[in-house]
């Protein structure tokens, strides 16, 4: 699981089936302090996630195809979760919506 911003969306008129009437968003991966980490990328959304929304990034194999019930999807990522706060013993990360830049 990782941690990302939802900075985009994605439209296509052709795709393949697995991608059939879903949501497609472009998120930035983060680390705890919100600062960016490598290239954004294309995740699936799986819980209704918005632009500037923190969320929570599925990427495990074989993840996709049981979630989207669609053996061997093609997916690499899904948004699995809005996120709320982290703790991480005595710290407390707050992750209210970021502003989203492309």
């Amino acid at each position: 699981m990782r941690i990302g911003v939802v900075i985009g969306s994605l439209t296509a008129s052709d795709k393949h089936k697995a991608y059939h009437a879903k949501n497609l968003l472009i998120v930035q991966r983060l680390t705890l302090d919100r600062k960016p980490m490598g290239f954004p990328t294309m995740a699936i959304d799986y819980v209704g996630a918005g632009r500037g929304d923190v969320i929570l990034l599925g990427a495990a194999p074989g993840l996709a195809s049981s979630v989207l019930n669609y053996p061997k999807a093609p997916v690499q990522q899904l948004i699995m979760g809005i996120i709320d706060k982290i703790e991480l013993g005595d710290r407390e990360f707050e992750m209210e919506n970021l502003p989203a830049e492309a």
